[in-house]
């Protein structure tokens, strides 16, 4: 879920050079950012060191040039979050290091499959599809949240799954999208009006000026609730709505999360526009779970498992399939 902030921070008086674009990205960033305390960085520090850096080069008088947004990407780089961006309108950069230096355990030939031993298998958009895997377990793929349910079709497509003993909910590779959409599928597994978790919120341009924490909740929602086993499955590229998904989802019953760790992404972001154009994406709006603890830094596996590099089986699926039908 996004929102815009474009304006805010703007002084109208103000030249758009260099240094007044610096200027501008560290003050965004100083005043709404949320995770300076958990990301342990010291910004004024970073101001410090790269507005000299501004300075330092020719390039800098022009607020356009390359080594100018090659500055502030590497400040922002700093804070280790991949809600924060920098685009010039060509090109984005963004913090990839909570997905890029681990193992995938993820592979889209493996996990088809097992998707396609259903002729039945529904498509409900793009990235999300149900299928019924040959020893009766359910089989939910959804690959993002971007793409908004048609909640009548997700209800009709879900009545696939009564009776049976449990569910594969897979959303590995998910990297988020909108956070109504994860709330919206996640009602669909719950029994009861269920707490999920808290949030805060932004309530000053002090690091720490938060507000109390808020409670979430998920409630059912659907003409065919699932009431048996439900298996999460998890690798590092799950991440923001995806990863909150994931931390709603162990707020129910019989559910064990499976793979590795999510990526993370706990802060609900915003964007701002600079003076020379560009415009910079923020976190915001700290997200907790139910015992307070953020989830920024992602969430651990009930069941930690690999895939093998020398099989054709998914073992991640083969473990679901496993605790699923023991007794």
């Amino acid at each position: 879920m996004f929102t815009s902030c474009t304006g805010l921070f703007m002084d109208e008086q103000k030249t758009s050079t260099a240094i007044s674009n610096f200027d501008l990205l560290w003050k965004i960033m100083d005043e709404r950012y949320c995770y300076f305390e958990e990301k342990e960085v010291d910004w004024d520090a970073m101001y410090q060191i790269y507005s000299d850096e501004v300075l330092r080069y020719s390039c800098g008088y022009n607020p356009l040039s390359d080594c100018v947004f090659n500055t502030m990407t590497r400040m922002l780089l700093e804070l280790r979050d991949g809600h924060v961006s920098l685009s010039d309108g060509y090109m984005t950069r963004t913090y990839e290091g909570w997905f890029n230096v681990y193992e995938n355990n993820y592979d889209i030939t493996r996990m088809n499959i097992y998707r396609n031993s259903d002729k039945h298998t529904v498509n409900l958009t793009i990235s999300t599809s149900i299928s019924v895997l040959p020893e009766g377990v359910g089989y939910l793929r959804c690959q993002s949240f971007s793409d908004k349910f048609n909640r009548y079709e997700l209800d009709d497509a879900l009545k696939r799954f009564e009776g049976l003993k449990g569910v594969i909910i897979d959303v590995r590779n998910n990297g988020g999208g909108l956070v109504s959409e994860a709330y919206l599928l996640a009602s669909k597994f719950s029994r009861e009006k269920t707490h999920v978790g808290y949030v805060r919120y932004k309530t000053g341009k002090g690091h720490n000026d938060f507000s109390d924490f808020y409670a979430r909740y998920v409630e059912p929602d659907g003409k065919y609730p699932f009431h048996g086993k439900i298996a999460i499955l998890t690798n590092r590229r799950v991440y923001s709505a995806a990863n909150l998904f994931v931390s709603i989802m162990t707020c129910l019953p019989d559910v064990r999360v499976m793979g590795d760790n999510t990526g993370g992404g706990g802060g609900l972001p915003i964007s701002a526009e600079l003076y020379n154009g560009w415009t910079v994406q923020l976190s915001t709006n700290p997200v907790f779970d139910i015992e307070k603890q953020s989830i920024e830094k992602g969430i651990e596996p009930h069941v930690l498992v690999a895939i093998g590099k020398n099989s054709q089986r998914d073992d991640i699926i083969e473990e679901a399939k496993k605790w699923i039908l023991a007794n």
